[in-house]
C-alpha cells in the first residue's frame, strides 16, 4: 500500500486488484481511504470518495454475477486505479474501477445526467450517488486491463475529487523555550520572539527568530517545468508500450523545435511541444495537458484507440519507426490533381462549360406572335 501511495504522489498510476466476491467493495473502500488520507485530502472528501468507490466496485460484482453464465471464457478480476491529474488549485485525485465487461447490464450506456431509479427499485442508484457526490465529475470509457494483460479489454468507470496540495509550515519553537534556547521565552502570535532585556541581549548576542513563513508544497516535481518534449514523449511511449502498443508506434522528433510526434494508428496522434501535450483523434480536439499529466494523456490515447476498434474504424500503421530530425511542414493547401483528359476532351469541356444565363429568347426560339 505504501509503495502504491508513493507512486501516486510522484505522478504515476497505482493499481490494486479487487476480489471477485462479495468482499470487493470492502477492499476498495479500505484501499481508497488509506490512499486519500495519505494525500491529505479533506475528511469530507475522503468519506465521499469511499462511498463512491464502494458503489462502483459493487457494480462490477453485479456484472460478474449476471454475465457469468453468458460468457464462455472466465473474465479477469476488477481493478482499482488511482492517479493525480492537474496542478495547483485544479489538481484532483482520479479513481477508476476497471472490469472486463465493455457493455452495461441493461444495454443502455449511462450519460452525465443520470435519471432517477423508480421508487420501488431495489437497485440502480449507484451512479446517482456517484453523480451527486462528485458534482458531475465522473464518466466511463473503453480501455484495457493493467494487471491481466493488454489483451483483456473492458471499460473503466471513474470519478474525481479535488486534491489541492496543502501548505506546510516550518516547525515552531517548543513551548517554554526561546529562540536562543533560554527557558521562559515564548513566541508571540506573529511568530517572532518577544523583546529580551538588555543584559540578556548582551549575553546571547543572537537576533530574534524570524516569523514563521508558510512553505508551499509543490503539487508536481520541478522536472516537468524543464522537461524537453523528447523526454516527455519517451515517458509517454513507455507508458503506451506497457499497455500493449509496443512495436506499433511511429515516432518523429525535432529537437531544434522542441517537438515530438507519436502516431498510434491512423487518426490517433500525440504531439508534445514546449511543455504541452495534446491528442488528435476523431471526437477530441482542442484539449491540452501539461507534462505533469502524461498518465492522463496515455489514458485518453488508449480510450481513443479502443473506441475506434469498437466501431470497426481502426487502421493500424504499416511499420513502427522512430525518426529524429526536422519535421516536415504541411503545405498550406493540397495541390490540384493532374489533368489526365485528352486534348479533345479538354476542348469539349471548355466549349460546353456552363455559361451565364442570357436574357431574352434563345435563337432556336421564335418570338411570340401578336394576335389580331
Amino acid at each position: 500500500m505504501d509503495d502504491g501511495l508513493r507512486m501516486v504522489e510522484v505522478g504515476a498510476c497505482s493499481v490494486w486488484p479487487l476480489p471477485g466476491d462479495p468482499t470487493c467493495a470492502g477492499v476498495a473502500r479500505r484501499v481508497y481511504r488509506r490512499a486519500a488520507a495519505g494525500l491529505a485530502l479533506e475528511p469530507s472528501l475522503v468519506d465521499d470518495g469511499v462511498m463512491m468507490v464502494s458503489e462502483l466496485a459493487a457494480n462490477t460484482l453485479h456484472v460478474q454475477q449476471e454475465q457469468g453464465d453468458e460468457e464462455p471464457a472466465p473474465r479477469s478480476a476488477p481493478e482499482l486505479w488511482l492517479y493525480l491529474r492537474g496542478i495547483g488549485p485544479r489538481r484532483e485525485l482520479v479513481c477508476k474501477i476497471f472490469d472486463s465487461f465493455p457493455g452495461w447490464l441493461r444495454g443502455n450506456v449511462p450519460g452525465r445526467g443520470v435519471g432517477q431509479a423508480p421508487a420501488d427499485a431495489v437497485s440502480g442508484r449507484g451512479l446517482e450517488v456517484v453523480h451527486e457526490l462528485s458534482q458531475g465529475r465522473w464518466g466511463h470509457h473503453l480501455t484495457r486491463s493493467r494487471l491481466a494483460g493488454w489483451d483483456v479489454r473492458g471499460k473503466a468507470v471513474w470519478f474525481a475529487v479535488p486534491a489541492i496540495a496543502r501548505e506546510t509550515t516550518a516547525p515552531a519553537t517548543a513551548p517554554g523555550a526561546g529562540p536562543a534556547g533560554m527557558p521562559g521565552a515564548r513566541m508571540t502570535p506573529n511568530g517572532a520572539a518577544p523583546a529580551l532585556p538588555p543584559e540578556a541581549t548582551r549575553l546571547t548576542r543572537q537576533p530574534p527568530a524570524p516569523p514563521v513563513v508558510p512553505v508551499p508544497r509543490l503539487a508536481t516535481p520541478d522536472r516537468y517545468a524543464v522537461m524537453p518534449a523528447s523526454q516527455a514523449m519517451t515517458e509517454l511511449e513507455a507508458g503506451l508500450a506497457a499497455r500493449g502498443f509496443s512495436g506499433k508506434l511511429v515516432r518523429a522528433d525535432d529537437p531544434a523545435a522542441d517537438m515530438a510526434v507519436l502516431s498510434v494508428c491512423a487518426g490517433v496522434t500525440v504531439w508534445c511541444r514546449a511543455g504541452v501535450a495534446w491528442l488528435r483523434t476523431p471526437g477530441l480536439a482542442g484539449h491540452r495537458w501539461g507534462f505533469c499529466d502524461l498518465v492522463e494523456v496515455a489514458e485518453q490515447t488508449v480510450q481513443a484507440y479502443e473506441t475506434l476498434a469498437a466501431k470497426g474504424e481502426l487502421q493500424e500503421l504499416a511499420e513502427a519507426t522512430t525518426r529524429t530530425g526536422a519535421l516536415p511542414r504541411l503545405p498550406s493547401r493540397e495541390p490540384a490533381a493532374p489533368d489526365r483528359a485528352s486534348p479533345g476532351q479538354r476542348r469539349a469541356t471548355r466549349r460546353y462549360a456552363a455559361q451565364p444565363p442570357r436574357s431574352g429568347p434563345r435563337r432556336s426560339q421564335s418570338p411570340p406572335r401578336r394576335s389580331g
